[in-house]
């Protein structure tokens, strides 16, 4: 049995000095084609100093209030124990590394290795072996097994393949949801 790990972050921007604001984290089985959620991590963090790094455009994207947020989120520091720890605990159902699911997701994990754990701590638990659904559709497109005029986006995959999920885009457990719906479709294309 192979387990996944399917995650996304919302940042206060773009680049390695914005702040990480949510990151949400699914653990997943795959059993006749489809992902079956077993767990999930949701995270609202905030700064160890308590100094956002962000921007407007940013938070006009992702949507979050980010008063409302601080009044719910953890610390980096306390964020970063959770996930070492659930991480931790799906070593020992997995029985080996969990193959970490995105859409972009170097950026994720990125975010993820310099926010909330280490690098080696996030390998001694998660597959350097990602699967990225953007780079699968990429490489779809240009096989001619979907459209070429198609954006590679979330979004315009989760349309195309009429992916329904509850929540907002850019929210991250709803990405998680779509980037997971079209992994499937992706994988009935190959």
């Amino acid at each position: 049995m192979r387990y996944f790990l399917g995650f996304d972050t919302e940042t206060g921007g773009i680049g390695d000095d914005k702040s990480l604001l949510t990151a949400y984290f699914g653990f997943y089985e795959l059993v006749n084609g489809k992902f079956n959620k077993l767990d999930e991590l949701d995270l609202k963090i905030k700064p160890n100093d308590n100094v956002y790094h962000l921007t407007a455009e940013s938070l006009d994207i992702n949507k979050i209030n980010i008063i409302e947020h601080n009044k719910v989120a953890v610390f980096e520091k306390i964020a970063g124990q959770q996930l070492y720890k659930k991480l931790q605990d799906w070593q020992s159902v997995a029985k080996d590394k969990l193959i970490p699911v995105g859409h972009n997701v170097g950026f994720d994990i990125r975010k993820v290795t310099t926010t909330l754990i280490s690098m080696g701590s996030w390998e001694t638990f998660v597959s350097y072996r990602v699967m990225d659904t953007c780079t699968l559709a990429q490489f779809y497109r240009i096989c001619g097994k979907l459209p070429d005029n198609l954006s590679c986006s979330l979004g315009h995959l989760a349309g195309y393949y009429k992916v329904q999920v509850t929540g907002k885009h850019h929210e991250a457990k709803c990405d998680v949801e779509m980037t997971m719906g079209v992994l499937e479709n992706l994988m009935k294309n190959a």
